[in-house]
């Protein structure tokens, strides 16, 4: 079941940030944006979670068009994005459980949700820590078993590993390309940092605001090779 994203064209003032984007993110696969500052990625996640208004264009879930109150969309993704929106003051679990609230979820229903992530990401032993005295990766993890909470079928990631350190940002790595096999969730994952990538992931680059590629990440070396033939330096 794809979500499609079609001729998105959206200007801020007289620039242009996307340029009739269109991107289809299958179930099951991870799909890589790559592109440098100003590319228009942030634009991207920003329609996508209803932050801005689109001006053309336009959404399919499994080729339905999504209406323009985006009602049925936010409960089929999960967001999260490069600046961290957990409650610092709060701990894991009442963030958890907050979202779970948002979602429809109370009592035990929640509880069960809750549960069900936290054992995906290993991070129940964290729930009773405010979320300020966790680490990054720590709270990496609660940020996107927030975002799994209501069981979406596609997840939108911008730059999730921003600040964690090579074995934090491996390990997400892994957990996340687990969690595509074993549930069929399809992965938008925004990132500048091309280790996270596997060599059967789907890859997009945009710059910008159009895609100047599209195809499979290939290689490490590859990866590279490919990205800096198509943007210039």
């Amino acid at each position: 079941m794809p979500l499609s994203v079609n001729d998105i064209t959206h200007h801020y003032g007289r620039r242009c940030a996307l340029d009739q984007f269109s991107i289809s993110i299958p179930s099951g696969k991870v799909t890589a944006l790559l592109g440098p500052n100003g590319a228009g990625k942030s634009t991207v996640f920003k329609l996508l979670a209803g932050l801005i208004k689109r001006q053309s264009g336009s959404y399919h879930l499994d080729h339905t068009p999504v209406t323009e109150e985006m009602s049925h969309l936010f409960q089929k993704i999960g967001f999260v994005f490069q600046e961290q929106t957990l409650d610092m003051g709060r701990t894991g679990l009442d963030n958890l459980r907050y979202s779970a609230g948002l979602h429809g979820l109370w009592g035990q229903a929640a509880g069960d949700a809750i549960q069900q992530v936290t054992a995906l990401f290993d991070c129940a032993d964290t729930l009773n820590r405010p979320i300020r005295t966790m680490s990054g990766g720590e709270r990496r993890r609660i940020e996107i078993a927030r975002a799994l909470i209501h069981q979406p079928d596609w997840l939108l990631l911008d730059e999730p590993s921003v600040g964690l350190d090579i074995n934090s940002r491996r390990q997400l790595s892994d957990e996340l390309h687990r969690l595509v096999q074993e549930q069929d969730l399809g992965i938008l994952w925004c990132t500048h940092v091309t280790d996270e990538l596997r060599p059967d992931d789907d890859l997009v680059i945009l710059n910008q605001g159009k895609i100047r590629f599209t195809g499979h990440c290939g290689s490490p070396e590859t990866l590279l090779q490919t990205y800096h033939e198509v943007v210039p330096h």
